[in-house]
């Protein structure tokens, strides 16, 4: 199955599509961040992506022009753990590991929570590639894809145990849209992916396609 056959089919037994819901408050969410003309804030293609230097769960520090060195760098934006949207797409992205890798290219995930959640979600998801910690989604503002969590998402979250100003790295609610940029080794954005509505993800082949063309230039 593609990985968003996979996210709709969980996001029909999740119960987000019914307004009558507790889960229904993310639909008022969505419509907000649908109305944020997020495509007009966000970096693009074309765009140089800046320089970044974030500590990943395995390594002191990893630095963006150091990854870039031996091939460009698919940069995934997830909100975190705790979202079963990205932990689909993440095992997703893993199983395909192997044929980013073939083609010189290195995927790196970025996200708000802290180095000991991202340690947790490598473990148990037996993920292969770098995940940086993006301490107050300095990174996600750089790119503008960074947002607070409405309060009756907030409310949901914490009804259901989940505190985001614990388990992200600062005690924030901020989070990122869930976004993909491919980035060459210029540092110059060859193709981007930025969606406002965060049950839905760039597909997996969609990006080794563009990474592919990329190789061709």
């Amino acid at each position: 199955m593609k990985l968003n056959e996979v996210l709709d089919a969980y996001r029909c037994c999740s119960g987000i599509d019914d307004p009558s819901s507790q889960r229904g408050v993310v639909l008022h969410e969505l419509e907000r961040l649908r109305g944020a003309g997020w495509l007009d804030k966000a970096l693009r293609a074309g765009d140089v992506a800046p320089d970044f230097a974030l500590p990943d769960s395995c390594e002191p520090q990893l630095h963006l022009s150091d990854l870039l060195r031996d091939g460009p760098i698919v940069l995934k934006f997830y909100r975190g753990r705790w979202c079963p949207f990205c932990t689909l797409e993440l095992r997703a992205y893993q199983r395909l590991l192997p044929e980013f890798r073939a083609l010189g290219a290195e995927l790196v995930a970025l996200s708000p929570q802290n180095e000991q959640e991202t340690a947790f979600n490598r473990d148990r998801d037996r993920l292969g590639f770098p995940m940086l910690t993006d301490v107050g989604n300095r990174i996600a503002l750089q790119f503008g894809i960074a947002y607070e969590v409405c309060d009756e998402v907030r409310g949901l979250l914490e009804s259901s145990g989940m505190d985001l100003s614990v388990t992200n790295a600062e005690s924030s609610w901020t989070i990122p849209l869930p976004a993909v940029y491919l980035i060459a080794q210029d540092r110059r954005i060859a193709w981007a992916y930025v969606d406002p509505d965060y049950l839905h993800r760039a597909e997996p082949e969609t990006v080794l396609a563009e990474l592919e063309r990329l190789r061709r230039r």
